[in-house]
């Protein structure tokens, strides 16, 4: 632990303060080796003052090894130490998979804009160099992170001279509001799926929830939904990247159980059929129940089945509709747009022949949407056909081309 550092001339910075861009003359472990700040920064940039002597400092070093792979496209860790290059090196090259970049401030140029009073010293800085925390790396959470990145995306979006007429949802901001780890951990989850980013963390902490704690924090129909569809969406877009060949045996591909969820392996058909579609029979057009549901699928599933998640799935084929975000909080809201855009795109109406052709989807679960009258009334609210009109109805070909990265803007 470093003491209480001597006084400077210049006061040291503090949250809110905007840092200027410093030079960096020595980058170690990075394809930049010499530059600024900026070179390094990105949305958010975590600044660890460190030192190869400091325990506390060493010891954090997997939180933001972790925290650097899961939000690559947003997070940028950087260390900074007043060591010299060469003591730095021989600390780097002892490491396996030492993968920040550290600058070598031997003349602490640096660490006197920042003064740090005591080592860990952990400084948060949002793209436009404002600090947005000092605090220490391994009190870093993924509630903190969501929130820093959720604070960035408000401000984008009140910066912002684009049509407002339709609500814009950001993952990131819409998860920082919810108080429910679980449902916030699915989003971090299909934000993680979306962006790339390492999610084997992520999967970690879904396996270790205990299932008594799954089963509390998904007391609501809306924690539900939230939390299975992100799940589901998730699930289908890693398991097929990583082999898209399995997508050749549909089947075999959805009833597998490989998705590890406190301590149990579910299925993508028991996702959406059990707990969704509240332990429906997958081919009876929903008019059939399973006669004995699990334990689990009682625990886990809906209380009142919501044809609105036919419009939220997305299970890798070109007619799927689109991948988004979904939150308890605002579920009403994202399931009506989510079902105006996919009936918006995908039903069709023929005036001269008054005709209707609806989605495949609608077809197969069609007790969900409580028959071709309230599909009619449906497509009427939205609206596709004229009031007036009683068109015929027929559904659509399904087209089960893969298509990935089908993620709503």
């Amino acid at each position: 632990m470093l003491g209480t550092v001597s006084s400077y001339a210049q006061s040291s910075y503090k949250e809110g303060d905007l840092i200027k861009n410093f030079d960096a003359a020595v980058i170690l472990n990075s394809t930049v080796k010499a530059g600024s700040f900026n070179d390094l920064k990105k949305e958010i940039t975590i600044i660890d003052f460190f030192g190869t002597w400091c325990g506390p400092c060493i010891k954090a070093l997997p939180i933001l090894d972790r925290i650097q792979k899961e939000y690559s496209s947003h997070v940028a860790v950087v260390l900074l130490s007043v060591e010299k290059e060469a003591q730095l090196k021989k600390f780097i090259a002892s490491r396996k998979d030492f993968a920040f970049p550290v600058i070598a401030d031997a003349g602490n140029s640096i660490s006197n804009l920042f003064q740090p009073p005591s080592y860990p010293y952990t400084v948060v800085v949002s793209s436009e160099n404002r600090i947005i925390a000092i605090t220490e790396a391994e009190t870093i959470t993924d509630k903190k992170i969501i929130e820093w990145l959720a604070n960035k995306a408000v401000s984008q979006n009140n910066s912002s001279l684009q049509d407002t007429s339709e609500p814009k949802t950001d993952i990131m901001a819409t998860a920082a509001a919810d108080n429910n780890p679980v449902t916030q951990l699915s989003a971090a989850f299909i934000y993680a799926a979306k962006t790339g980013n390492d999610i084997s963390g992520i999967e970690k902490k879904l396996q270790a929830l205990g299932f008594d704690d799954l089963k509390g924090s998904l007391k609501s129909d809306h924690e539900k939904k939230a939390f299975w569809i992100n799940i589901y969406n998730g699930y289908t877009q890693l398991l097929l990247k990583k082999d898209a060949t399995i997508y050749k045996k549909r089947n075999k591909f959805f009833k597998a159980k490989q998705i590890n969820i406190a301590g149990k392996k579910f299925s993508l058909d028991e996702i959406e059929h059990d707990f969704l579609r509240r332990s429906k029979i997958k081919w009876s057009l929903g008019y059939l129940n399973k006669l004995f549901p699990s334990k689990t699928a009682k625990s886990l599933r809906v209380d009142h089945i919501d044809y609105r998640i036919h419009f939220a799935l997305n299970c890798g084929a070109k007619s799927c509709p689109p991948i988004a975000f979904y939150d308890p909080a605002n579920l009403e809201s994202q399931l009506e747009s989510a079902t105006r855009a996919y009936l918006t795109s995908e039903a069709t109406y023929d005036a001269e022949n008054n005709s209707l052709q609806l989605p495949a989807i609608m077809g197969w679960f069609r007790r969900d949407f409580k028959g071709k009258k309230n599909m009619l009334l449906l497509v009427k609210k939205h609206p596709i056909v004229p009031a007036e009109k009683n068109p015929s109805i027929s559904f659509k070909k399904y087209d089960w081309n893969l298509y990935l990265n089908n993620y709503k803007n």
